[in-house]
């Protein structure tokens, strides 16, 4: 018997044995590499996956989603329900596919699938907004996928905030104008008050001095004149009696003599002469008088229009005071709009598309099953043919007269009803643990999962036969199947990702089969509804089977 070789003792031909041998251990990392180059189905997986890993997730993370498929119904159709249309229209979040005149025909567009959002307009927003009040945008999403809804919601949150918050701009742009031009208007008032109390005070003291005076005026030409023609009445008097005693001296020549009486006619013409002069004189002054009485009068006339003017002025006044008032009233508004502004004008009302009271594991779970069978089928088919091949569990079947296409049915039918018991587990499961609402047909949904299983193990047996264990079995599924994982739609949104990325997420089958359940077990949609899926699904399963038949050697290692 062979005596066991001690650690750091001597080696079978009496060698000492070093605790670390640097020539041998890189020898034996020289070997280990030789066995992993001749290895190339489980060498490329493993220097590829990281590989693939990280591109996946560098390109499906960081980036916001753009061009979300949408439609609109406007029941308001006014200019600020316009402005919100050419907002969405202009939004790259977001693609206007449709317009509708119905919020039954937008929800059937989220039902097929046409597309993810649908802004409903309500009647009433313009006037809503401009009362100050809160108009609320409804938005009903496509529910049954959860990650694409999600961020769908998130993009629409940012798209109204945006748009509330240009429209208080608006608003507060339009109430600064409103205040400027009231502020204008005040100045104009003020301006015209302080002309009007100028012109009223100064025509109120012109028009009390004018009246004193005219009334002074008049009481002293009113004396004079009567003084006046009093001393004319006197002063003809007395030329009336000169001449009555001219005519008795020229009448009576016994008593005088004649030089007398030449004396006396003398005297009495002079004495008449100083009173027509007097009476000439004091004609002259009523003359003047009356004159001046006039242009007192004509001075009051004066007086009246400048008080006739100032009453003008009262009248401005009051329409100053109008324009005053009006001032105040527009600052009124302009505080109570105001107030109002601080409110968002707009708000997001999400509508949800099948009903309430569903749970985020109700729209989750199709995607979740999709992804566990093929998980499932992709990592779980290492032992069907590799580990078969490898234990010798596979020689015996090799030594009977059974065909290849038997072999690969026979081993494809058992994963395929192990996949499906599995799924129904799942779905059992889940109801009675979480509640799930399963709206559609269960033998529907248990044909989808029949048709898909038929793929995803296809797939399996098409790598379980390119390899020869059960190593480069995983190493390749690995490559496959959690690539597909991240690909699937299930943890990130697909259309956050590249084109080429959508496009491989496009031709998955576990894409269509998502769609498939999402549309029986969500929205409770018939088998007939989801043909162009299971048609996919289908050819998916032929092409692999025939694959990993035409692919299947009788080889033993």
């Amino acid at each position: 018997m062979n005596k066991p070789l001690q650690e750091n003792g001597n080696g079978a031909n009496g060698s000492v044995e070093k605790f670390i041998d640097l020539g041998k251990l890189y020898a034996i990392v020289a070997k280990n590499w030789l066995v992993m180059k001749r290895d190339t189905i489980r060498l490329v997986p493993l220097i590829m996956f990281p590989i693939i890993m990280i591109m996946i997730y560098g390109y499906t993370t960081g980036s916001p989603p753009r061009h979300i498929s949408a439609a609109v119904v406007d029941y308001d159709n006014t200019p600020t329900s316009h402005e919100v249309l050419s907002r969405l229209y202009s939004n790259d979040l977001f693609s206007i596919e449709h317009l509708y005149g119905s919020q039954d025909e937008g929800r059937r567009s989220i039902d097929t699938g046409v597309v993810k959002a649908l802004f409903i307009i309500p009647p009433n927003l313009e006037n809503d907004i401009n009362a100050g009040k809160t108009a609320y945008i409804s938005v009903v999403v496509d529910e049954s996928e959860p990650i694409i809804a999600q961020t769908v919601k998130a993009s629409i949150q940012v798209f109204v905030q945006q748009l509330s918050q240009e429209l208080t701009a608006s608003r507060l742009a339009l109430l600064t104008s409103k205040s400027t031009r009231a502020g204008q208007a005040i100045a104009q008032a003020e301006a015209t008050l302080g002309t009007v109390v100028d012109n009223t005070g100064s025509a109120d003291a012109s028009l009390a001095s004018a009246t004193a005076n005219y009334r002074s005026m008049s009481y002293l030409s009113a004396k004079t004149s009567d003084m006046l023609l009093s001393t004319v009445a006197e002063l003809r008097n007395t030329l009336s009696f000169l001449i009555d005693q001219n005519e008795i001296a020229t009448t009576s020549p016994n008593s005088y003599s004649a030089s007398s009486a030449a004396l006396q006619l003398l005297a009495v013409g002079d004495q008449q002469q100083s009173v027509l002069q007097q009476i000439a004189t004091y004609g002259s002054l009523e003359a003047v008088n009356q004159k001046m009485m006039g242009g007192g009068t004509k001075i009051y006339v004066s007086a009246n229009s400048i008080y006739g003017e100032s009453q003008k002025d009262v009248q401005a006044a009051k329409v100053v005071y109008t324009l005053v008032g009006s001032a105040g009233s527009q600052l009124a508004d302009i505080q109570e709009a105001s107030q109002n502004a601080a409110t968002n004008p707009i708000s997001m009302l999400v509508v949800e598309p099948y009903g309430s009271g569903r749970h985020a594991i109700d729209y989750l779970l199709p995607s979740i099953l999709a992804l566990i069978i093929f998980q499932g089928a992709s990592m779980g088919l290492g032992r069907a043919i590799a580990g078969e091949r490898r234990d010798g569990s596979l020689t015996r079947v090799f030594l009977t007269p059974t065909s290849n296409t038997t072999i690969i049915l026979g081993t494809q039918m058992f994963y395929l009803l192990l996949e499906s018991v599995r799924s129904c587990l799942i779905i059992l499961v889940a109801i009675i643990l979480f509640n799930v609402t399963i709206s559609g047909d269960l033998l529907s949904i248990l044909v989808i999962i029949v048709i898909y299983a038929l793929g995803t193990t296809g797939v399996g047996m098409v790598m379980s036969v390119l390899t020869r264990n059960q190593e480069q079995y995983m190493a390749m599924a690995m490559l496959i199947s959690l690539p597909t994982m991240f690909l699937s739609g299930v943890f990130l949104p697909i259309q956050t990702m590249p084109a080429v990325l959508q496009w491989i997420a496009g031709i998955l089958p576990v894409t269509y089969a998502a769609d498939a359940l999402r549309m029986v077990m969500i929205k409770g949609f018939p088998l007939s509804y989801v043909i162009p899926d299971l048609i996919a699904l289908s050819a998916f399963g032929v092409v692999t089977v025939t694959l990993s038949v035409l692919l299947f050697k009788r080889e033993l290692i």
